[in-house]
């Protein structure tokens, strides 16, 4: 075959090799036509390995008798390693004469028979990659013809691999770009200058109420029908804003513009996140902040009415010593209301002290003989059934407060004569540890049904007839209710307006 000839038949393979970015077309192509332009008996591909420390040998073609060690030589192990190093093609008569020679490389090739080799360097740009090493029994000699096409081979392969290496990295970031998006909450649409969808995570359908797959490489006007998503794409302004959701919620619409590396535009991209949590909570927090302030505010107001009051008249007016105990109980007021308000901070953001051993029952016994006093000044019978003792691990404090004010309740609640029961007994968890179930109840005023849902509510108090006279912060059965959460425990209640209230108050028994 002519030199002529080799060159359209190099042709040929380049543009064979070039029909594909996946490693193995390539590999084979070479295996199976590079014959046709450079004779061989055996053909390889040394490539560098991923630290640049040595070379890996892959074999493009059959070897009779032995195979390569699978390992990575050293760069000045063997004849590719010398090609590699220096970056110059070599032709060699005698595989075993070169000082670089070693056994499990060109001793295996010369104990199949090879002779003679040509090793061509592939490079990329200046950086040598690898070297295609061709090897021959007698006839086949290489010389400055062979070189010449090997080379080209040797460039096109390079070629070849490079395209292989940027159509991988394309396909790890899009993995890892598909991933991402697929993981998160936050709904991504972006949209091409055209106003075609290029991408939608699954996150819209959630959010929107759309399917990804049914609106990319659509028309946005014609996949999404919802107005203000629309509007926020027409409008193009980035930035952040609040955006409505269809089912009510709210979520906030960061828009960016989406630009190549070399700053050419192609579209526009929203991220919507769900805030209606944080809406929610922010007007919690405005409520919250509105009560205190009013809860605080009349008894202020008091205390500086009776106050002037007391300055413009007589210390021997017999009304001194009332407005006295007016403003003493007044102040005493603020001050249980500011501490309500601090247990219960501590209490939600975990800011208690160290638990320790404790026995429930003792607890139960010692919250019953606290409210006694209150009981017995109404004529109210205190009953208390419980197990001999009932160990776990708590904050006594935490756990006899809470008891303090469901017992105290029962009896503040309670017309003068009626009767608190507080009953308690264990009960099997069925997945977790055994379980002391309290139960208090009362003959008292009881709840009405609508009130039910709101009284653990911070600052929820019962606004009846029978409630009027009886004062409190509303922030009792809050702090309880947290209390029983943080030891990892529920409680509920159950009334009949008229028939008197059960708390029930489950806590687990943990070992220590």
């Amino acid at each position: 075959m002519s030199q002529a000839e080799r060159l359209t038949r190099l042709g040929e393979i380049l543009v064979e090799l070039s029909r594909s970015p996946i490693p193995t077309h390539f590999f084979q192509t070479l295996g199976d036509e590079a014959g046709s332009v450079v004779p061989f008996d055996y053909l390889a591909l040394c490539l560098q390995d991923d630290d640049k420390r040595g070379y890996l040998v892959h074999s493009l073609s059959p070897l009779a008798g032995g195979a390569i060690a699978a390992r990575v030589f050293e760069p000045h192990e063997g004849l590719p390693g010398r090609v590699i190093r220096e970056g110059r093609a070599t032709v060699v008569a005698d595989l075993m004469a070169p000082d670089e020679s070693v056994l499990d490389l060109e001793g295996v090739l010369t104990a199949a028979g090879l002779t003679t080799a040509l090793i061509v360097p592939v490079r990329r740009g200046f950086e040598v990659l690898g070297a295609l090493l061709f090897a021959g029994r007698a006839p086949i000699l290489y010389g400055a013809e062979d070189v010449q096409i090997a080379t080209l081979l040797a460039a096109g392969l390079s070629s070849s691999l490079e395209t292989s290496m940027a159509y991988q990295a394309l396909a790890d970031e899009r993995s890892t770009l598909a991933a991402v998006l697929a993981s998160t909450s936050d709904a991504v649409i972006m949209v091409n200058q055209s106003g075609v969808v290029l991408l939608a995570n699954g996150a819209v359908r959630p959010m929107l109420g759309l399917a990804s797959d049914q609106i990319t490489g659509r028309p946005l006007l014609e996949a999404v029908d919802y107005v203000p998503l629309r509007q926020l794409f027409a409008a193009g302004r980035p930035g952040a804003s609040e955006l409505p959701l269809p089912d009510g919620r709210v979520a906030q619409a960061s828009m960016v513009p989406v630009t190549t590396p070399f700053g050419e535009p192609v579209g526009l991209a929203v991220i919507l996140r769900d805030i209606s949590l944080l809406k929610n909570l922010e007007q919690m927090k405005n409520e919250f902040v509105n009560t205190v302030s009013h809860d605080l505010k009349s008894p202020i107001t008091v205390i500086a009415g009776l106050a002037d009051l007391m300055m413009r008249s007589d210390p021997r007016d017999p009304r001194f010593k009332s407005r006295c105990e007016d403003i003493r109980e007044t102040a005493q007021h603020m001050s249980e209301l500011v501490t309500d308000l601090l247990d219960l901070g501590k209490i939600e953001a975990g800011l208690e002290a160290g638990r320790e051993e404790a026995d429930l029952v003792a607890l139960i016994r010692e919250a019953a003989r606290i409210v006694g006093a209150h009981a017995e000044a109404k004529s109210i019978a205190l009953d208390v059934q419980t197990p001999p003792e009932a160990e776990t691990i708590a904050a006594r404090s935490r756990i006899r407060q809470a008891l303090v004010n469901l017992l105290d309740n029962a009896v503040k609640y309670t017309p003068d004569g009626g009767r608190v029961t507080l009953w308690a007994a264990f009960s099997a968890g069925a997945q977790g540890p055994e379980t002391l179930t309290i139960r208090i109840t009362d003959t008292g005023i009881g709840i009405p049904a609508r009130d039910l849902p709101h009284v653990f509510d911070k600052f929820f108090r019962v606004k009846s007839d029978a409630t009027q006279a009886t004062t409190g912060t509303g922030l009792g059965l809050a702090i309880t209710k947290s209390i029983v959460e943080a030891h990892g425990g529920r409680i509920r209640v159950e009334s009949v307006e008229g028939a008197g209230t059960t708390f029930v108050v489950e806590l687990p028994l943990l070992k220590a």
